[in-house]
């Protein structure tokens, strides 16, 4: 029944589905194509580099939300690596039908990032499933093509890479690291035999990367080699003059799903009606949309990467309001970071990697508890607090982080001691 409903997707999606509902066509789908592309079947080949290429395998698409893997890609290309995303839809992305438009593509995004269209017959959910044998050999076939034969190195986010990147690195000795920064198990809508496959992704890899010291602590045991390298900022995006509104703003601007605390956001607005909240991202819990019942809660719905350092800029408080689970306790909030580029503080259930701030965050288990905190952080009048909050952010950098990774990479080169075999050119007879 998969196969069969695989087989139709990419027909009922666009010649019956998304023109009945286009507002449901997904926004990324629409922005992957105003950058300039060219289809791979036209001899696209990328020009060597000196330095090792960057091929990340994702765990989402550029496109949706900004999330730590892309902010490490713009990272190392500032460090002048070439990097290579490939977008994990596989085809779901494209504006026609694998009958009609069978062609591969790659984007030229930003200053060396390029991103890697590769469509598969079945057009799967990346989330649901394993690739296939003929599907990984598709995928690693459209890779090669566009790679010139010099040294790369594979970061994959998420296991349903892994036998693609395994190919790799067998025939082409490109080493294999996993960024582990996220407790897969914890999410709703991960098919089980990716979960699984996790355990041989980390068993396979040269080097795996940690978010958080939970996940290290959970899967570090026996790896050849781990590394901690939590979540952070580019502070600079955020040094904006503040501004001060007639009410004060508290705010949230991050994912809105199951591990969103309602009722301690609906205990703090309700305690301080005099405040605007300002809950911003795509709602994916539906009951998160009651809130808006609430006259001084908005719902801004998602923001734009490159306007959320102005959102910020109008915030008094900002808030980090999970429910403690498996998935968040092995969180390293990246808005954390955010919201120190601006000084603010922090209202924050007990998640352990906000608990390491000490003062520098006001903690609360309940509702109750986390309403009476929002107070005391409105109150706060230290200047020094939010000084260090400022140079946590600068010292805590994206390009600080892929320095850290980099510094790695001459001992992956070392460590995979295979030369790279296919050819540049198809040979002939």
């Amino acid at each position: 029944m998969r196969r069969l409903k695989e087989a139709v997707r990419p027909y009922y999606l666009r010649w019956l589905y998304f023109p009945l509902r286009p507002d449901q066509r997904p926004h990324a789908f629409r922005a992957c194509w105003k950058y300039p592309f060219e289809k791979i079947q036209g001899g696209v080949r990328l020009p060597a580099a000196d330095r090792p290429d960057l091929l990340f395998y994702p765990m989402t698409d550029w496109h949706m939300r900004i999330q730590r893997t892309q902010h490490l890609v713009r990272a190392f290309a500032r460090q002048g690596f070439r990097c290579i995303y490939v977008n994990p839809h596989l085809g779901r992305e494209f504006e026609t039908t694998p009958l009609f438009d069978p062609d591969h593509r790659l984007s030229h995004i930003e200053e060396n990032i390029y991103e890697l269209h590769i469509r598969l017959p079945r057009e799967p959910v990346f989330h649901d499933r394993l690739l296939t044998r003929d599907e990984e050999a598709l995928v690693f076939s459209v890779i090669r093509q566009i790679l010139p034969v010099r040294q790369a190195i594979q970061m994959l986010s998420f296991p349903l890479w892994l036998d693609v990147a395994r190919r790799f690195r067998e025939e082409a000795g490109f080493p294999i690291v996993y960024d582990c920064h996220d407790l897969l198990s914890g999410f709703r809508n991960i098919g089980r035999e990716i979960i699984s496959a996790e355990q041989e992704l980390l068993r396979q890899s040269d080097l795996v990367l940690f978010s958080a010291q939970g996940l290290l602590n959970q899967y570090g045991a026996g790896l050849k080699k781990s590394l901690l390298v939590r979540n952070a900022v580019d502070a600079r995006q955020f040094e904006l003059r503040r501004s001060t509104p007639s009410n004060a703003v508290v705010g949230y601007v991050g994912a809105l799903d199951s591990w969103f605390d309602i009722e301690a956001v609906r205990e703090a607005a309700l305690a301080y009606p005099q405040c605007r909240f300002v809950v911003a991202g795509h709602v994916e819990y539906k009951p998160i949309r009651r809130l808006a019942a609430l006259r001084n809660i908005e719902l801004a719905g998602e923001i734009p990467y490159h306007r959320v350092p102005e959102l910020l800029a109008r915030f008094q408080v900002g808030l980090i309001p999970f429910h403690i689970t498996p998935l968040t306790l092995m969180t390293n909030p990246i808005k954390m970071y955010e919201y120190f580029s601006c000084g603010l503080p922090v209202v924050t259930t007990p998640l352990p990697e906000a608990q390491s701030m000490g003062d520098l965050v006001y903690l609360a288990s309940t509702p109750a508890e986390f309403a009476r905190q929002v107070g005391h952080a409105l109150a706060e009048d230290d200047a020094s607090r939010r000084m260090r909050r400022r140079e946590i952010a600068l010292l805590e950098s994206w390009d600080a982080r892929a320095r850290d990774i980099s510094d790695e990479f001459e001992w992956l080169g070392q460590a995979v001691q295979k030369p790279v075999r296919f050819p540049l050119e198809p040979q002939t007879d």
